[in-house]
């Protein structure tokens, strides 16, 4: 398993932000945090290798809405917590 820890700096419209939480909310390989001031949304990706995480991270940058993606922290390991 690959854990990433990620900050997603959403846009200013509020009608895009909600667009992408709601389809955020339906991926089961993503865990949202709290939204900070509305456009940090802190997200926590779980995926079965690091090839799909890194599938899965282009695919939140490109996602209309989404202005930045910024890496916190990346675990390969792959070992239970």
């Amino acid at each position: 398993m690959t854990f990433s820890s990620l900050v997603l700096t959403l846009e200013d419209s509020a009608e895009q932000r909600a667009g992408v939480l709601a389809l955020l909310e339906r991926d089961a390989r993503i865990t949202l945090g709290t939204p900070l001031e509305e456009r940090w949304l802190p997200v926590v990706t779980e995926t079965a290798t690091p090839e799909e995480g890194e599938s899965l991270a282009d695919f939140l940058r490109e996602l209309p809405g989404v202005r930045f993606l910024d890496v916190v922290m990346v675990d390969f390991s792959g070992g239970e917590c």
